[in-house]
């Protein structure tokens, strides 16, 4: 994508292929990310990038991406970079978020991108921003700050 706000996040570093594959897959099995199109677009340490196309599956009664969706990708992006500071052993799931709707979600693309801002023994602190992109041009229409639980992972997952 051209015009993309730097981040520094963006450059952080790689993470273990076997966390990107662990990321990876977890991401397939939620049936909504699948359903509605959402892709993986960069892993990396305490970051993560989810890019998601405009389509009448994602769309509110004026024609922009929902605000259910905005926090489900804010939600995703935040949970997996989450995920990058984790042991193998152990899965997140989110406690609260907060989100900020600052512009309607118009556009052909929604990118949501994650980081974690503090990760501890139990809770991971994580933040990310949402950009809708309009013909080429970002808009940042949300923000949000979320909390998740550490969890051990159990042998049916």
């Amino acid at each position: 994508m051209h015009n993309v706000p730097s981040s520094h996040a963006v450059h952080a570093a790689p993470v273990d292929p076997a966390v990107d594959a662990k990321i990876r897959a977890s991401f397939d099995k939620q049936g909504v990310m699948t359903h509605w199109g959402a892709q993986l677009t960069h892993i990396a340490d305490g970051f993560c990038e989810i890019s998601l196309p405009f389509s009448d599956k994602v769309n509110q009664q004026l024609g922009y991406f929902h605000g259910g969706v905005i926090g489900a990708i804010a939600d995703s992006a935040g949970g997996y970079a989450g995920y990058t500071r984790i042991s193998p052993d152990q899965e997140l799931v989110t406690a609260e978020y907060k989100l900020n709707i600052l512009a309607p979600g118009k556009g052909d693309t929604l990118v949501g991108r994650g980081q974690v801002v503090k990760s501890g023994r139990t809770l991971i602190v994580a933040t990310a921003e949402l950009f809708a992109i309009d013909n080429g041009k970002w808009t940042l229409c949300a923000l949000m700050q979320q909390t998740l639980f550490v969890l051990a992972a159990s042998p049916s997952r």
